[in-house]
């Protein structure tokens, strides 16, 4: 397999995908969100990531996870809609009727989680996108999960988690490596690699963002960008330049927040969302 050089993100992708929005529009014009995330001990990245997703664009947001967590998240989301992942009729509906399915935040690796993993890949289909992050990666990796279904794949690991679903060290986690392993699991995947200068790899193609902080480095900042991308896709489709402004402007906004904060939190990245796309909307193009 041919490799391309891995090409730089031009911020200029931000201004292409961040598009005003139309005036005759409603909320379901910007799509359909569904996110599996949380658990009894991590119920805060679901709350990150629905926030994140709300705060991105996306028109309905369902958010699936513990009952216990239900008034945490409608305190503090209320725009978003709660289902008992336990429920398997309402799952399974939620799962068939929502355009973008992300999976993983603060899910754990316990059994109804891998029950849940096998029900978003059983039953999604070809014009659906499912985003793969932290637990459902693990348990991908420790079940030996295949990645068979149809839909749109966006795998969002940090390199560890991406060590243990493609064995490669992390030394080892070459652009070539990286490719090899991506043919092997989805050669249709698009694999995000969460790190300093966080990377995109798709088919032949690998991408770089040059943006991001130290002050980034603190927990839930991967539940966020995993909103984000699937907030961005939800209402703007999707592609690879979708993907890309997803990617980047998690950091951008993140290295706008580090000129005058010492530790950026994920909750203050997402609160600044919607100026921030506002301001990339209105400029000319």
């Amino acid at each position: 397999m041919e490799v391309l050089a891995m090409e730089k993100i031009s911020k200029t992708i931000l201004k292409q995908v961040i598009i005003p929005r139309k005036p005759e529009s409603y909320k379901g014009t910007y799509g359909k969100t569904l996110i599996i995330a949380g658990s009894t001990h991590f119920g805060g990245a679901a709350i990150l990531a629905t926030s994140a997703t709300v705060h991105a664009g996306a028109g309905l947001v369902t958010v699936a996870t513990t009952p216990e967590k239900f008034t945490a998240i409608n305190t503090n989301i209320p725009e978003a809609m709660t289902i008992d992942y336990h429920n398997k009729k309402e799952l399974l509906a939620a799962i068939l009727n929502n355009n973008v399915i992300a999976i993983g935040p603060g899910l754990g690796t316990s059994s109804v989680a891998v029950g849940l993993v096998k029900a978003v890949l059983n039953n999604t289909k070809t014009d659906q996108t499912v985003i793969l992050d932290a637990s459902a990666l693990t348990i991908i990796a420790e079940e030996k999960i295949p990645l068979q279904t149809t839909a749109h794949i966006i795998m969002t690991p940090h390199q560890g988690e991406w060590q243990r679903l493609s064995q490669l060290a992390i030394p080892d986690q070459t652009e070539f490596n990286n490719f090899e392993k991506i043919q092997g699991l989805n050669p249709d995947a698009v694999l995000i690699l969460k790190k300093h200068h966080s990377e995109i790899y798709y088919q032949d193609m690998s991408f770089q963002i040059d943006a991001g902080n130290p002050g980034m480095a603190t927990g839930g900042m991967g539940d966020t960008l995993t909103g984000i991308m699937a907030g961005f896709i939800s209402q703007f489709g999707y592609s690879l330049a979708t993907i890309q402004a997803a990617l980047l402007i998690h950091s951008v906004v993140g290295d706008k927040l580090s000129k005058k904060q010492y530790v950026v939190l994920p909750s203050k990245i997402i609160e600044k969302l919607p100026k921030y796309m506002a301001e990339l909307s209105t400029q000319t193009k």
